[in-house]
Parts: C-alpha cells; structure tokens; sequence
C-alpha cells in the first residue's frame, strides 16, 4: 500500500485545501519511485508496504512539498541565520534501505 495524499497533508498539518494539487503530484512521484525499489519491488502488487516504507514514502512527500516553495533549499532567513529543508535525509534512507543502509548480502 503507498502512501496517500490524506497522509501527506496530516503529516504537515496543512488545512484546507492548500497546495492540493502539488501534494498529490508528489505522492505518486513518490510512490512511483518507491515502488521500483528492492525493499518493494520484491514484493507482490498488491501487498502492504511495511510500515516504515509507508513512513519513509509520507516523509518524503511531505519534504518535497515544502521544497517546492525553496528550489534552493532556503526555508526561513532569521536573525539568527538561515533555515534549510534538507536535501537529504538519513532517516529515509535507513527506512528505504537506501545509499549505505542496505540490508547485508551474501552474492
């Protein structure tokens, strides 16, 4: 099962119909993208994702929406100095075995 919009939107806590449209286009780039990896591609159709696949895949919905507004990744300028959304996240990693968080294997 892949993430959904509706998951997307209470994760970011958007009310409303605000960036309706944009959200729903990132959740099936993120779905389609998700769907094409080891961790689910070994996976039947129709199977449930795990649960920390349907995490990851509402995390980083939810972190591409908010890059739409900051192409280059600045959030909020402060006193205090910049805020950025990240470009990359280890939690999502681990969760979608990506980079260095594959699982061991034995070829």
């Amino acid at each position: 099962m892949a993430t959904t919009k509706e998951k997307v939107r209470t994760w970011m806590q958007l009310q409303g119909n605000d960036q309706d449209a944009h959200v729903t286009v990132c959740v099936e780039a993120v779905n389609a993208f998700i769907g094409g990896l080891p961790v689910i591609a070994d996976r039947a159709t129709d199977a449930e994702w795990p649960k920390q696949v349907d995490l990851a895949a509402t995390m980083l919905a939810a972190r591409l929406v908010r890059r739409r507004n900051s192409p280059s990744g600045v959030e909020a300028m402060t006193e205090a100095g910049t805020s950025y959304v990240s470009r990359y996240d280890p939690d999502i990693a681990r969760m979608l075995e990506l980079d260095g968080y594959e699982r061991p294997a034995i070829a």
